[in-house]
């Protein structure tokens, strides 16, 4: 919801000056500044606020060269104009217009300083600009080797609201966090700072932090515990990602930075379907929560689905929402954004906007990437949240936790990452306020990222397509689609790979026409609600789409893939590895590498659930093995012990997964990841109302052996960006011949027949393939 304007902007008339200056072009504003004073006050603000910004956007080129007097090699034109405007032009700009700097963002700016020896001059210029620029409060230093932040900002540095130093390669001083210069902060980015991050663990500094960045910081579990347990609700985003944080830690994270407030009822019961609590919960889920479908809610069809929340009404008519207090949103807002360039265009402009930025009532924004996280943990931490999240990025993720008994039944080495049969925890009714996603790919289309020693990447793809994917089909009947969630936004797909048998590309396809038959749906009740000036606003449904590629194991011919033995290869009839046994080369003897450590520290760890027969001792008798489809799980949840039949599945079941997951229940007594069934798990037979072993569940899914392809199939792999792009042009010409065709005046229909989703792709890669395929925008 938007904040209701101040008195001052409620009875102040608006200038149409101030009403046209966003949308003057940057390179008018100079000559606009000369006009006259009323002129220079709307249009100077915009020319000098961002100055550094300004000045690349006036041409000045890093990649430009200047031979400087008595130097032999040349500069950077971008270094020698930044030395010669502090040191020599700086203090005769007038006091009146230097004080309307607000940003130094030197991010993409004198860049090379270091590479040409400049030993400390920069610095010493950077320290020369903050003396003369008083206004200046939000400083980005991000990737600079030759500036030292401790060394930059003192005692005498004015306040700063905004302070961005990632990749700064020295260490911070224990109280550099508590220099008065830094007490006001609102923004904070140390990412990929080398040393410990206790200094910010004080309870007298930073009271005004409300964003706070610490990727690839060592971080662990008992540091983020100190951490959350310190700023609590203070903090509306957070980002830990790349760091040691495991499942362990999702209770401290939900119970220290989300508030008491529930944003999710039985109102849209029709719509999204209702959640149902159960009495228990588990260590892997947390408490049960069944989904509770209606008729429309099952299929995603309800008439209503993209029509806006109606307002809400309160008992009590004297009551005031307070400004911090957690709402569900009615999915028309975006909410605010995180970034380092929106926070500064935030905390440098109006003072009104900048109070906004500060208000906090816990975390709306998240990002757990690159973690020892697991699918499972991800799906407690949503479903242990109030559904207050906006934005939340996952992008790689385990399927298996690190520490779960079950890796110990999949091939040895062997990592699975992926989102797979979660995908009801993105639905509104979980996950109201979401806008703005980016997670695995495997959400949507169900094929993990599989990584084994003695697999190279295409052979890993190939096997996840057509070994793997089938076997998670018959165990997850559902994965998202557009309509599961109208109101979400924007969604990235992050890990997917180049190279495809098939099914990826099906995949993706397949996604791409949902959009568009959303789209069409969207417009047809946009419609039909113009016919009516009181009906409800419609929402815009997925609008951005954005697919993260890997690196093209193929970029270089087909002779240079990973780690790809050829002889191995040839022998396309040789056994690759198994469940059962390992050959002599497997059995001897060989340093480990990083995947094996890690596969064995995990091995070792002990389960977190017991396993209990209907007897309560020993394994499950005769007859649970051939008749009962449930047994007895005996746990304990908030101090309290309790007993429940959890479903294994009949013995005769046709469905090969289910089968594995009794034998791994009844035979090997795997009976991890106690909860309630999920709306995926309901689609292929498991009944609605039962619980289930999700752990065994997900280990079941695991062929029992994994051959090595044969070279004919991985040869004929194909680039999945080229089937994209000619699934894309296609459709984009059966649209443009429609439109050609339909009379003038008239709205051109999207969907059938022609399936092109006007909505903004991007395609992004990364590696060598980045360099000759850069990121672009296919409509």
């Amino acid at each position: 919801m938007d904040a209701l304007p101040s008195y001052h902007e409620a009875t102040t008339r608006l200038d149409w000056l101030a009403f046209v200056a966003p949308y003057i072009q940057f390179s008018e504003l100079s000559s606009l500044c000369l006009v006259s004073r009323r002129f220079w006050k709307a249009f100077a603000p915009l020319l000098w606020a961002d100055l550094l910004t300004a000045v690349r956007q006036t041409g000045l080129d890093p990649s430009d060269l200047i031979d400087l007097r008595n130097a032999n090699a040349p500069y950077p034109k971008d270094v020698s104009w930044w030395l010669d405007f502090v040191f020599n032009r700086l203090s005769s700009v007038r006091p009146g217009t230097r004080q309307l700097v607000r940003v130094l963002d030197t991010r993409d700016f004198a860049k090379d300083a270091y590479d040409f020896a400049l030993d400390t001059t920069f610095q010493e210029s950077l320290k020369q600009a903050l003396s003369l620029l008083p206004s200046v409060n939000c400083l980005l230093l991000d990737g600079h080797q030759d500036v030292a932040p401790s060394t930059l900002i003192g005692s005498n540095t004015k306040p700063l609201q905004l302070l961005s130093i990632s990749g700064s390669p020295f260490q911070l001083p224990n109280t550099f966090f508590n220099l008065p210069a830094l007490q006001s902060l609102v923004y904070l980015d140390v990412s990929h700072v080398p040393g410990s991050i206790y200094p910010l663990v004080q309870p007298a500094i930073l009271p005004d932090l409300r964003v706070l960045k610490i990727r690839n910081r060592e971080l662990d579990n008992t540091t983020l515990r100190a951490l959350t347990a310190l700023f609590r609700l203070r903090l509306w985003s957070l980002d830990i990602g790349y760091n040691k944080i495991s499942d362990d830690v999702v209770d401290t994270i939900t119970t220290n930075c989300f508030p008491m407030t529930k944003l999710r009822s039985s109102q849209h019961f029709y719509v999204e379907g209702k959640l149902v609590e159960g009495e228990h919960g588990s260590y892997h889920l947390g408490p049960s929560v069944f989904v509770q479908e209606s008729l429309w809610s099952r299929t995603f069809s309800h008439p209503e689905r993209y029509l806006v929340d109606a307002p809400t009404y309160h008992a009590r008519p004297d009551r005031v929402q307070q400004e911090d207090e957690v709402f569900r949103s009615d999915g028309r807002t975006l909410g605010r954004r995180n970034s380092a360039e929106a926070a500064s265009a935030t905390l440098s402009g109006e003072q009104l906007a900048a109070d906004r930025f500060r208000l906090s009532g816990g975390l709306t924004h998240l990002d757990v990437s690159g973690n020892q996280l697991s699918c499972f943990g991800l799906t407690k931490l949503i479903q242990m949240s109030n559904g207050q999240l906006e934005d939340l990025t996952c992008d790689t993720i385990f399927m298996l936790s690190p520490s779960s008994q079950g890796l110990r039944f999949w091939p040895r080495s062997t990592i699975l990452s992926g989102v797979v049969g979660v995908a009801h925890v993105f639905r509104p009714v979980f996950s109201s306020n979401l806008r703005t996603l980016r997670i695995h790919h495997s959400l949507v289309t169900h094929i993990p990222n599989l990584k084994s020693e003695g697999l190279s990447t295409l052979s890993s793809i190939y096997l996840a397509e057509n070994e793997i994917l089938p076997r998670l089909e018959l165990a997850y009947g559902q994965s998202f689609i557009p309509d599961m969630n109208p109101r979400l936004a924007s969604l990235t797909l992050t890990g997917l790979p180049r190279r495809s048998s098939g099914p990826l590309v099906d995949r993706l396809v397949s996604f791409l026409k949902l959009l568009s038959v959303q789209e069409r749906d969207v417009q047809d009740v946009g419609t039909a609600q113009v016919m009516s000036w009181r009906g409800p606003t419609v929402l815009k449904g997925l609008r951005h789409l954005r697919l993260e590629f890997e690196p093209d194991p193929m970029e270089d011919g087909f002779s240079s893939l990973d780690d790809l033995d050829a002889a191995n290869l040839m022998n396309s009839g040789e056994r690759g590895f198994s469940f059962f046994g390992h050959d002599d080369e497997r059995s001897q003897p060989k340093s480990p590498s990083p995947v094996t450590a890690t596969m064995e520290a995990r091995e070792r760890s002990e389960s977190r659930d017991t396993v209990n027969s209907s007897t309560g001792t020993g394994g499950p008798q005769k007859s649970v093995r051939d008749d009962q489809e449930y047994i007895t799980h005996r746990g304990e949840w908030n101090g309290k012990h309790f007993s429940i039949p959890v479903w294994i599945g009949e013995a005769l079941n046709t469905n090969q997964v289910i089968r594995e997951y009794r034998r791994l229940v009844v035979d090997q007594r795997l009976t991890e990841g106690f909860g309630p069934a999920t709306p995926a798990q309901v689609a292929v037979g498991v009944p609605a109302d039962a619980y289930v072993f999700h752990v065994t569940w997900c280990v079941a899914t695991m062929p029992k052996q994994l051959a090595s392809p044969p070279v004919e199939s991985l040869s004929g792999m194909r680039d999945v960006l080229d089937e994209l792009k000619r699934y894309r042009l296609a459709g984009r010409a059966r649209y443009m011949e429609l439109k050609r065709d339909t009379p003038a005046g008239s709205v051109v229909p999207l969907g059938e027949p022609h399936f092109f989703w006007t909505g903004k792709l991007q395609v992004s890669t990364e590696g060598p393939a980045a360099q000759m395929r850069p990121s672009q925008y296919w409509r």
